[in-house]
Formats: structure tokens, C-alpha cells, sequence
């Protein structure tokens, strides 16, 4: 049994004892191994342990053992935990990412050794002038290449089904998806690149194709260690599967109550299929969990309970502190006067940047970050900042507002000439500043056509006079702004972009005029662009003291003292694009894994309309108190019960019924 008792030789802390759980995966021997680990539960601590007790106990050589971890900062940190065990002596065991490895592999073997990476702006290019060179893509706008890259990397993936498949434009179909890729694929071989998908496909086929290769790798890899197992694509676990053949000496960790990258081909089911391919397998459970408050063990336990397909499990909290709050608001009004109250509060007492503010979009980020600002509160946003009205509907929109304030600059005709379709040409508008009377005159020979230039400079005289808010009802419902993303969208991803035409026609209505939007609208790209400045001093004063804004997406493998998950509503968490119960499934862990980034408090935050159009999520229905009578006024005083005596169990306050 190995010796945990001392200091660690990295820090000078004392080094713990390993519960029976931890201490049982340590000790593994030799042979395949699962070890369910549940957020908190020392899923690090147990695999740096291992690599070590295989050393310095079983004999191990160090270059045959190799840990992969799905990023380059894990694969770092867990090489330096390692290194701090182990020091002064620096073993040579093999850390890194699947990428990182099955590209080494790639550039040993003289089949790839001359492929390079190809670079991301270097593929949209490539992507951009295919569309470009092609008239069955004429539908496709520079808004659309995102989206049509991301259903092409999709289908591109071996295990991809129909549903990776489905592109929301309807002018494009699973045949001229098909066709982009093969384009696309013709140059990476003519040029000797391949892309990060590529990398895996590429080394799956060699290690197939060449049993010579495979040998030399599995002698060289004879223990493998696969960290956040639950993240692998069916492609990676084949990899795997194939080094770690005929010993098995597979060691692999993970949760499938924390698989969020379906978009990537990872599935919870991962965890399930090596249940399956090795039946043999030990099978440990590290079910305490070190780092959140048992209230909040307690409400992400009751959560993830909700899913069918998952391995059932108990989580345990090791310390009892800790408080989880749900507040109800009765408007997105009073949800932000009573966030923005919390984080002043925080920002009082020091404990700012011991806190996130955690959105499930990096749109919803953006929308977070310009409230903040207006309210002087420092952040810090670790991904790169998007200008929420950049979007293109946003653009659309606010192209109409201009043309209705008396802005008649042909760049806004050319933006929304055709949104809805109207067969309009861009030739119909020769002048920097647009003429009703030449648009007119340019289509004297077509009837038809003059109706439509009369119609749309009709709808914008009608515009005019009206609040900005009921500017974009018009637009919305009346010239059938809505109905044309439907029709080029589809009905799944138009709820999406609708939806981000709400939230804009609500912000809308705080402005007296379209000048004094436009102004703030231009600030707040400014103040965006602003956050990239690298290395400056106030960067480095926000990193000190700022709260930390991300996505859920981010959030994974990070902690808080305190966090807050603002805007659980239908459409927003769950995503409205989740329609299927797998998706849904997806989300609802989404929601699980940012709930338990808190170590002391999480709060929850979500609104109801008295309309009925704003819901709080369907997550959030375990966790209200059947006992707790509705109030009957939504502005209940939440922000007195929030800062209410702290108590070990789950406090969940609420200032309207669901």
C-alpha cells in the first residue's frame, strides 16, 4: 500500500490521506479500469497518484505510461501536479492531448511526416472560396459560413448521423454538404494539410492499415491513462482501444453526468460502451465530493436525477457549509436589479473576484458584460468578447430603424433590400444616398417589382413616428422579418434568431430615439473591443479583482467561491434549438456542471412574465419547496432573503410562483 502521510514537495502543504474509494484506484494494478468521478471528487489527485504508485511500486518504466487530457492547460497542470510529487526527479511519462498525441503519431510515420495543421483563418478562407467558386451555394451568406462549417465538420466525423446532418438553411441539403466536403478535402491532400478532425480520422486509418506501426506504438504506450473519458469521440476511443490492445491496461476517468460536447461526437454513452467492451474492468465510484457545500450537492444531485440515460449514482458532500438559492423574479427588470445588487454587495466586501457570473451562450455573456459595465463592476471574460449586436439580425434591424430616421445611405438598402425577399437589385441604387424616385424609375418596366419598392418605402414611412420598440414589432410581424428567417432558416434554428429579435426589441424600449440607441449600440462595440487590450495595466487589475463571466462550456474544470446562473429560462436553459430528449439530456448536464463550479454559494436566478411568455426553466421545478406558499407580489423582497443568515442546508427563495 503506498505512503500519502508528509508534505507535498511542490507546495509544503501536507498531502491528504485518500478516501477508501481513491485509494483503491491507486492501487490498480494491471488491466482495464473505470473510475466514475463525480464533480470534486479528486479525479486529478487520484490519476497523479497513480501515475506515481505504478513507478515508484509496480516497476513501471516512465516512458511506457501515457495520460491523455482533452486540453493543453490540463495536460500542463496535471504534468506539473506530477512533477511535484515526484521532485527533484522529472520522469519521462508521456502527458498531453488526444490531438497533441495522434499528431506525433502521425508525423513519425512516413505516410504524414511532411502534413502540416492547417490554420483556422486559413480554413474559413478555403471554406469562403469554395462557396464562392460554386452556384449550388449562391444561398449562402457571409453569416451562414459559420454554421455551414460546423455541419460540415460534422459530417465529416465517421460516426456522424442524420441528425449532425441537418443544416437549418433549407437551399442546402446532406448532397451539397457532401459535395464542400470533398472540395475541401481534394486541397488539404494536394496541399499535404490536414485539420484537427483530420488528425484523428488520419491516425485511426494508419493504425488500421499498417499493423507494423500499431506494434511499435502499443510496446511503446503499455499503460494509458484517458482523463474527462466521458468527452471521447467514438473515433478516439477506437485509437484508444486499438494502443491499448492486448494488455488493456486501459485506466480511464470520467463522469457521464458531465458530458457536454455532443457537438464534438462525444456522448455519455462513452462510459457505458467500455462497460461493455470490457466487462473484466474494475469499476470504482469516487462519490464524495471535496469542493461544494452539501445544499449544493443536494439541488445538482436532484437536477441530474432527471435524466433517463445516465449511470445511476449518490454523490456525497464532505463539508456541510454552503447555501443554494433559486430567486423568481416577475421581470428581466427586476432579475438584473437584483443581480447587479448581489455583486455590488460582493464587490463591497472584497469577494468579487471569488465569484462567476456563469450564461449558457457566449451571446448571453456579451448582454452580461454591457450591464456590468454600466454598473462599474469589474470582470473578467476569459473567452474572447463578442458584441452581442453584431449579429447579423441585430444588423438587420437597426438597417431598418436608420432607414426609418431618415438615414437613406444605400449601404442600409443593400442590407435589408431582400429581408424579406423582394427581387430587388443591388444596380437599383446608383447613388451613395438612395432616391425614392430612381428606385422607382429603375423598375418602370417591371410592374411587379415597382409594387415591391412602393410597398417597402411604405412600410418605412409607417415606421416613422412610432416608438423604436413597436419600430420592430413592424418589421417583425408586419413587413415579415420573422417569416423570412423562418423560411430560410428552418423553424429550429428561427426560434433562435426570433428569440435574439426579442431581447433586442426589449432593450429597445429603455431609448427615446433611434440617435440615442445607435449611440449606446456604438459603445458598447467599442467597450468590447476594448477588453482585448493584452497585457495593460487595468487587464491585469480586472484579472485581480474582477467577477469571472463565461459560458457553462467554459466553466468546466473551474471552481468558485460563489456563482450565480442568471437568465434559467425556457428557450435560454434549456437552449431553445434542443428539441430532442437527448439534446435536452445535453443541457440539462450543462446545467449540472455549472451548478457545481460553487464551493460555498450558488444562486440561481430566473424570471416569469405576467403574460406567460417568459417561463423558468423545467431544471429548475425539483428544486422549489412544495411547502413554500406562492408570493403575491413579484417584487418580494428577494434581495433581503438573498443576503439572509447562510445555513448548511438548501435555502431556496423564491418572489413568484413557477
Amino acid at each position: 500500500m503506498p505512503e500519502y502521510a508528509g508534505a507535498s514537495k511542490s507546495s509544503g502543504k501536507p498531502e491528504r490521506t485518500p478516501d477508501p474509494a481513491q485509494e483503491r484506484a491507486i492501487c490498480h494494478a494491471d488491466g482495464p479500469a473505470q473510475v466514475f468521478a463525480g464533480p470534486g471528487s479528486g479525479k486529478t489527485y487520484v490519476t497523479v497518484h497513480r501515475i506515481r504508485h505504478l513507478i515508484t511500486r509496480l516497476g513501471v518504466e516512465p516512458s511506457h505510461i501515457l495520460v491523455i487530457t482533452f486540453t493543453k492547460a490540463a495536460a500542463l497542470e496535471m504534468q506539473e501536479r506530477f512533477f511535484g510529487l515526484m521532485e527533484p526527479e522529472r520522469p519521462p511519462v508521456h502527458f498531453g492531448t488526444f490531438h497533441a498525441v495522434f499528431y506525433h503519431i502521425l508525423r513519425q510515420s512516413p505516410q504524414y511526416r511532411d502534413y502540416s495543421i492547417i490554420k483556422e483563418s486559413e480554413r474559413r478562407k478555403l471554406f469562403r472560396q469554395i462557396i464562392r467558386m460554386h452556384k449550388r451555394f449562391a444561398c449562402v451568406q457571409e453569416e451562414d459560413l459559420n454554421e455551414v462549417i460546423a455541419c460540415a465538420d460534422a459530417c465529416r466525423r465517421t460516426v456522424s448521423g442524420p441528425e449532425a446532418r441537418t443544416l437549418s438553411l433549407q437551399k442546402l441539403g446532406a448532397e451539397d454538404i457532401a459535395f464542400l466536403n470533398r472540395e475541401y478535402e481534394a486541397y488539404l491532400r494536394e496541399f499535404r494539410q490536414t485539420d484537427f478532425d483530420g488528425i484523428v480520422c488520419l491516425c485511426l486509418a494508419l493504425l488500421r492499415e499498417h499493423p507494423e506501426i500499431l506494434a511499435a506504438w502499443r510496446e511503446r504506450f503499455r499503460y494509458i491513462l484517458i482523463d474527462e473519458f466521458q468527452d471521447i469521440s467514438p473515433d478516439q476511443y477506437e485509437i484508444m482501444r486499438l494502443l491499448a490492445a492486448p494488455r488493456d491496461n486501459l485506466f480511464i476517468v470520467g463522469d457521464d453526468d458531465q458530458s457536454i460536447y455532443g457537438f464534438r461526437g462525444a456522448s455519455p454513452d462513452s462510459m457505458q460502451d467500455f462497460m461493455r467492451d470490457y466487462p473484466q474492468a474494475e469499476r470504482i465510484f469516487l462519490d464524495v465530493n471535496y469542493r461544494c457545500g452539501a445544499a449544493i450537492v443536494d439541488a445538482a444531485g436532484r437536477v441530474i436525477a432527471e435524466n433517463r440515460n445516465r449511470i445511476d449514482k449518490h454523490i456525497r458532500a464532505a463539508k456541510e457549509e454552503g447555501t443554494c438559492r433559486l430567486v423568481l423574479s416577475g421581470s428581466e427588470e427586476e432579475q438584473e436589479r437584483y443581480l447587479l445588487g448581489a455583486l455590488r454587495e460582493k464587490n463591497r466586501d472584497g469577494q468579487l473576484a471569488q465569484c462567476a457570473l456563469i450564461c449558457r451562450t457566449n451571446y448571453g455573456c456579451a448582454l452580461w458584460a454591457q450591464k456590468l459595465r454600466g454598473q462599474g463592476i469589474a470582470y473578467v471574460m476569459k473567452e474572447a468578447p463578442k458584441n452581442p449586436y453584431e449579429h447579423f439580425v441585430v444588423r438587420d434591424l437597426m438597417a431598418y430603424l436608420a432607414l426609418a430616421d431618415g438615414q437613406m445611405e444605400r449601404r442600409h438598402f443593400f442590407r435589408i433590400m431582400n429581408r424579406p425577399v423582394r427581387y430587388l437589385k443591388r444596380e437599383s441604387f446608383p447613388e451613395e444616398r438612395v432616391s425614392r424616385e430612381e428606385v422607382l424609375a429603375a423598375y418602370r418596366e417591371t410592374p411587379t417589382l415597382q409594387e415591391s419598392v412602393r410597398r417597402l418605402f411604405r412600410d418605412l414611412d409607417n415606421l416613422r413616428g412610432k416608438r423604436l420598440s413597436l419600430q420592430i414589432h413592424y418589421i417583425r410581424r408586419v413587413i415579415g422579418y420573422d417569416v423570412y428567417l423562418r423560411d430560410k432558416y428552418g423553424a429550429e434554428k428561427a426560434g433562435e434568431l426570433t428569440g435574439i429579435a426579442e431581447d433586442f426589441q426589449t432593450l429597445s424600449a429603455r431609448f427615446a430615439s433611434y440617435r440615442e440607441m445607435e449611440d449606446y449600440v456604438r459603445q458598447c462595440g467599442e467597450a468590447v473591443g476594448g477588453e482585448c487590450a493584452a497585457e495593460s495595466a487595468k487587464r491585469k487589475e480586472r484579472e485581480e479583482k474582477g467577477l469571472q463571466l463565461m459560458t457553462m462550456h467554459a466553466a468546466k474544470g473551474l471552481e468558485f467561491d460563489t456563482v450565480y446562473l442568471p437568465d434559467c429560462q425556457e428557450g435560454k436553459v434549456p437552449y431553445v434549438r434542443s428539441k430532442r430528449e437527448a439534446q435536452i439530456e445535453e443541457e440539462r448536464r450543462m446545467f449540472y456542471v455549472a451548478m457545481t463550479r460553487a464551493k460555498r454559494e450558488l444562486c440561481i436566478t430566473a424570471y416569469q412574465s405576467k403574460s406567460g411568455k417568459d417561463k423558468p426553466s423545467r431544471f429548475l421545478t425539483c428544486l422549489r419547496q412544495p411547502s413554500s406558499p406562492p408570493s403575491t407580489s413579484s417584487s418580494n423582497s428577494a434581495a433581503s432573503r438573498y443576503s439572509s443568515k447562510a445555513s448548511a442546508t438548501a435555502s431556496y427563495s423564491s418572489s413568484s410562483s413557477m
